[in-house]
């Protein structure tokens, strides 16, 4: 996949999960575990510690206002889904 949307340019987010791997191995039995979340973590903090060894202060502050609004989207997402409940 070359692009973050979907054709009405909606924000392909499910995609982006469903194609990796570390997400079909946290759900494949079903059961999300405090070791794996604790994997997860450390693969993410792994990842952004050598995005910052490479990347221009431009790019690391960029990345850093994504993952912000990013954080923003997952948290009110989860407080919508709270009030249909």
């Amino acid at each position: 996949m070359n692009t973050f949307f979907e054709g009405e340019g909606i924000l392909n987010i499910d995609d982006l999960i469903m194609n990796q791997h570390s997400f079909m191995k946290i759900i494949e039995d079903g059961i999300v575990t405090e070791d794996e979340l604790r994997e997860q973590s450390c693969t993410v903090i792994n990842s952004l510690k050598d995005f910052e060894r490479t990347a221009s202060d431009e790019q690391i502050e960029k990345v850093r206002k994504l993952l912000a609004e990013i954080c923003v989207l997952i948290a009110a997402r989860s407080l919508f889904e709270k009030q249909s409940e």
